[in-house]
C-alpha cells in the first residue's frame, strides 16, 4: 500500500514541512459553518483528500489506525505530529 503524499509531505525535509498547511486547512474546516460540507468538499476537490480516505477505508474506515499505522511504517512518531497540530 502506498502512503498518502500528504504524510509524505509531512515528512519530507522534516515532519514540520506541511503542518503549516495542514493546521491552515483543518482550522478553514473548524470554521466553516457547516464543518461536514466544507470535509466533503474538499475531500472532492483534492486528489491527496481523496487519497488519504481511500487509505482510511483501507483500515476498516477508522482515521486512528490508518494514521498510526501509516506512521509505524514511516518510522515516525505519531505524537510529534500530533504535537504539532495541537
Amino acid at each position: 500500500m502506498g502512503i498518502p503524499a500528504i504524510l509524505q509531505q509531512l515528512q519530507g525535509g522534516g515532519i514540520g514541512g506541511g503542518i503549516g498547511q495542514l493546521k491552515q486547512m483543518m482550522n478553514t474546516i473548524r470554521m466553516a459553518s457547516n464543518p461536514q460540507a466544507a470535509l466533503s468538499q474538499a475531500i472532492q476537490n483534492n486528489p491527496q483528500m481523496q487519497q488519504v480516505m481511500s487509505t482510511v477505508q483501507q483500515y476498516g474506515g477508522d482515521p486512528q489506525k490508518a494514521f498510526y499505522a501509516l506512521c509505524q511504517q514511516r518510522g515516525v512518531n505519531p505524537n510529534e505530529i500530533l504535537d504539532m497540530l495541537k
